[in-house]
This record gives C-alpha cells, sequence and structure tokens, in this order.
C-alpha cells in the first residue's frame, strides 16, 4: 500500500512538471496580451533617446555588497537603491530602516570584477544636488565609467531637470495611476497628454514602469523606450524566464528587472 502511494505521488510530482512549463508559458502570454478595445489612437512619436544597456538583464535591489559580489558574473545591469543618510550624504538603501546598514555605492562597485562593464539602474529615493552629480561624476572617473552607465530613475520634477541640463541619462517614472483609466476616454486622454509632455520636457533615456502597466504603455506609447521592472516575487520560476524570452522580443524594451530567491 505504502508503495503504491508513493508510486501515485511519484507520478503525480512528474505530471505536475511536465505541466509546469506549459502552463507558465500560456500564463505569461495572457499577461503580455495587448489591449484590444483602445481608448485613443496610440502615440507613435519616438520620444526616447540615448544610451541602450547592452543586455536587457537586470537583477532588483543590489543594496547589498553580498549580493553585488554574488551575482556578479550573472546580471550585467544592477538597479540600485540610493538614499541620503542622516548625515546628508547618498548611501545604498531603500528606505529609512535600511540607513543603520547602509553602504555607499563605490562599496558596491569595489567588489565587482569589471564593474566598467555594467550598467547601473540608481533608483533615486532623494533628491539630487548639483554636488551629488558631482559625486557620480567623481565615481565614474574612478571606476573607469562612462557617464551613460549610471542611468537615474526619477519622477517628473527639479532632479529630474537638473540631470537633463547636466546631460546625464533618465529613466522617467511614468505618471501616477497611468494604467487606471476606469475606461473612460477623456481620462485615457489626460494621462496619455501627461505622459507625452513630460517626455518632451525631459527627454528620458526609457520611461520606468511595472510590468503591470506594460499594457498600457505598450498600446498608447509603443515606440517609447521601457525599463519594466518584474520584483512582485523573489521564488524560482519559469514565469520570469518567459517573461525575459518576450521582452527580448520587444525592440522599445530596453530593460527588463527581475528579482531572485536567493540573497
Amino acid at each position: 500500500m505504502k508503495k503504491k502511494i508513493l508510486f501515485l505521488t511519484a507520478g503525480l510530482l512528474i505530471l505536475l512538471g511536465v505541466l509546469y512549463a506549459p502552463f507558465m508559458r500560456l500564463y505569461v502570454k495572457h499577461k503580455m496580451a495587448p489591449l484590444t478595445d483602445l481608448l485613443s489612437s496610440p502615440d507613435t512619436r519616438n520620444y526616447t533617446d540615448g544610451y541602450r544597456p547592452p543586455s536587457t538583464r537586470f537583477l532588483h535591489a543590489v543594496n547589498t555588497v553580498y549580493r553585488a559580489k554574488t551575482k556578479d558574473d550573472k546580471y550585467p545591469g544592477y538597479e540600485i537603491d540610493i538614499i541620503r543618510n542622516v548625515q546628508g550624504n547618498l548611501v545604498v538603501g531603500h528606505d529609512e530602516d535600511s540607513i543603520p546598514y547602509a553602504v555607499t555605492l563605490a562599496e558596491i562597485l569595489s567588489v565587482l570584477k569589471a564593474p566598467q562593464n555594467k550598467t547601473y539602474w540608481l533608483d533615486l529615493k532623494t533628491t539630487l544636488t548639483q554636488a551629488d552629480l558631482q559625486y557620480f561624476r567623481s565615481l565614474a572617473q574612478r571606476f573607469g565609467l562612462a557617464k551613460e552607465h549610471f542611468m537615474f530613475e526619477t519622477p517628473a520634477g527639479e532632479t529630474a531637470k537638473l540631470l537633463k541640463k547636466c546631460g546625464l541619462p533618465i529613466l522617467l517614472q511614468i505618471p501616477d495611476g497611468f494604467a487606471e483609466d476606469n475606461h473612460s476616454a477623456a481620462k485615457r486622454a489626460q494621462l496619455n497628454q501627461l505622459l507625452a509632455g513630460q517626455l518632451k520636457e525631459y527627454q528620458p533615456q526609457a520611461v520606468a514602469a511595472s510590468f503591470g502597466k506594460y499594457k498600457y504603455l505598450q498600446a498608447y506609447f509603443p515606440n517609447t523606450r521601457k525599463a519594466i521592472y518584474y520584483s512582485t516575487t523573489k521564488r524560482p520560476s519559469l514565469k520570469k524566464t518567459f517573461l525575459q524570452q518576450a521582452f527580448d522580443k520587444d525592440p522599445s524594451v530596453i530593460i527588463f528587472m527581475t528579482d531572485e530567491y536567493t540573497f
């Protein structure tokens, strides 16, 4: 009886394993299916330009020396959070709770075999000053980085204006609620006009958005370059592999950032 149960369990696990990959492939295809009922015409102008990373593969939240070092060979691009500590210095961290344990960006770069070969998505959790930009320039010079290798994620506003003035790459956060038009043509037109105006003003390298907003960006701004992040789960999943394959086929996606189970 025990052997029979073991054989049945093993058979069920094998069946689930065989079905897992096609299920995930269909799931990704469903999630990435284009919007069919457009509320306004797509804006096909090419608002974004400039540096394109050589690979779309980016790792989310590389905020520790250990994570930076252990993932060095696997990912050509790192997303790193930048925050200001109580002393007023820029450090690597996602929020105030991480500040007591925060390291500097220089410490992250120091443990990499070839920091000049990576691209860095710097998610700004603070506004920047001219002095801050000089700090990033000095780091780029110290580690042999082209200035294009620091790509700064920020919303529209003073920091974005400063970055543009200095000719530094911007990953522009899309307006709040961009994917929430409540199926209203007027609201959709308002959101599209807002984003189009920001793109004209800041001329970013790409727009930064979560995977859930990709459908809307692709429907209404198909030629605008995109930095898409999917960090919903850290567990191993073929879903992220199939997403990567799908985004590799979309030339408008210049970055696809995912997370990993391991630290």
